[in-house]
């Protein structure tokens, strides 16, 4: 399976006089027979889940550390 890029995807298939479902798989369609496409990589559930379990502690992270320079300037004059 490929996975291609949308905003290439998107730009190639405004010339569509009627935008269906039908007219965008076939104009897609199109593209992959002619090789006008720019295949992309997705993450897999098993590499996604660390990265957002990293992303959500380090916001965390970030958030202690102002609480704390908020608390600590509040204190002087």
């Amino acid at each position: 399976m490929i996975c291609v890029e949308t905003r290439h995807t998107e730009a190639a298939l405004p010339a569509q006089i009627n935008k269906t479902d039908r007219n965008d798989a076939r104009g897609i369609t199109q593209m992959m027979r002619v090789g006008l496409y720019k295949p992309v990589h997705v993450k897999t559930q098993g590499i996604r889940m660390p990265l957002t379990a990293r992303k959500f502690v380090q916001a965390k992270n970030v958030d202690v550390e102002n609480n704390l320079r908020g608390l600590l300037r509040g204190n002087q004059p």
